[in-house]
């Protein structure tokens, strides 16, 4: 199975949640140690995970906490990790990230 069919599968495997454009506060620490904390916009969610855009990469395999609507008293915060980081044209990159239990 190819990369792109993967990808396929894995989208259909879980339900889907339209958060097209929703901003998610994103915080993890770099190979260095070094803690980043920064507005991203979610075009993807579902049980399983969900894809951001960013203006830099993510390593693969690093850890990120998500926090949903950061300003709201009720707000959540899941981890994830990051499964796949693709460059966009544009110097934007298409992040991946899976549900950690």
């Amino acid at each position: 199975m190819s990369n792109s069919e993967q990808n396929v599968s894995e989208r259909r495997q879980y339900f889907r949640i339209d958060m097209e454009y929703e901003t998610v506060d994103l915080l993890w620490r770099d190979e260095e140690g070094q803690a980043h904390k920064v507005k991203s916009v979610c075009l993807d969610f579902s049980r399983g995970g969900l894809r951001i855009e960013h203006e830099f990469a993510i390593a693969v395999d690093t850890q990120v906490s998500i926090c949903f609507q950061a300003e709201h008293p009720e707000s959540q915060t899941l981890v994830a990790r990051v499964v796949r980081c693709i460059e966009l044209t544009g110097k934007r990159f298409s992040i991946g990230l899976q549900m950690v239990d």
